[in-house]
């Protein structure tokens, strides 16, 4: 072999040696086994849940389905399976994240120092508030009406600890019902064992636009907490999450993202909020 030939064949070598070692963490592990774990809960419409097929969908499940795209590019593989791993409660979710079980979290996570501490966050994808569902046979229209009410609510979750300050600063007698699921929420709240469920507003509507009767239910109008949502991944992993916060800012830089937001929110009557705007057009954040 010509020794021209043979030098430039090692420094071809050696520059796809260096250039798999430049992948690290997740991106690494996802180059080696092909593999892209997404976390999701399934009853957590519209943002992740699973539709009439059984296969997961929603907003949160499509932004990371960007995601997962953008990690193929970066590692280079020809084919990436995308592997859905349902998880429900956040502890589990977060130590989904923190052991490794899932790549990333994509549903309704808020973002909060504490959790910080355990995991990292994407760009902001989405922001709500906490609110309280009722049935229009005793509606609570407003969030200072569940007074002397009593009102479930997922145990662990940042609208239980919002809606415990939020009873605290206000000296109300609210008793609250603790519940595991979304699911188990509509379940009291039909059967009126529960006047109301308390969870983020985007839940809230997501809940309702899956019921069989959604004229039978009422939202309060006012929101008792402020819930900004993102993506949850390994803490520390800081090339992985450049690669997702590229993928959203490139999103959230053009139409597709109002699309995504028709498809899960405005077609059900939710006009995207000021704030929501704004939130898009701030982190769309050029190279």
């Amino acid at each position: 072999m010509p020794r021209l030939l043979t030098i430039c064949l090692i420094t071809i070598g050696l520059s796809s040696i260096a250039d798999a070692q430049e992948l690290t963490g997740t991106l690494k592990r996802v180059a080696d086994t092909g593999e892209f774990r997404i976390g999701y809960v399934p009853d957590a419409p519209p943002m992740s849940f699973l539709d009439t097929n059984g296969k997961p969908a929603g907003y949160s499940i499509a932004l990371c389905r960007f995601v997962a795209n953008a990690v193929k590019a970066a590692t280079g593989r020809e084919e990436l399976e995308v592997i859905y791993v349902p998880l429900i409660a956040p502890e589990e979710r977060l130590a989904a994240v923190e052991d490794g079980t899932v790549d990333i979290e994509c549903a309704s996570t808020t973002v909060t120092l504490s959790r910080r501490e355990r995991v990292d966050f994407t760009l902001m994808t989405f922001i709500t508030g906490g609110a309280v569902l009722s049935t229009n046979e005793k509606p609570i229209n407003a969030v200072v009406e569940t007074a002397g009410k009593t009102v479930a609510v997922i145990k662990g979750t940042t609208t239980h600890a919002a809606l415990r300050e939020f009873i605290s600063s206000n000296e109300f007698k609210i008793t609250l019902r603790m519940i595991a699921t979304h699911d188990e929420g509509m379940e009291l709240l039909d059967a009126g064992k529960v006047d109301g469920y308390a969870s983020d507003r985007a839940m809230l509507v997501g809940q309702v636009f899956r019921s069989a009767d959604r004229s039978k239910y009422a939202i309060t109008r006012d929101v008792f907490s402020f819930e900004p949502y993102a993506l949850m991944l390994h803490r520390g992993d800081t090339d992985f999450r450049l690669v997702a916060d590229r993928a959203l800012a490139n999103l959230y830089g053009n139409a597709r993202i109002r699309r995504l937001y028709h498809d899960w929110f405005g077609r059900y009557g939710e006009p995207m909020t000021p704030i929501l705007e704004a939130m898009f057009e701030f982190q769309a954040v050029g190279e």
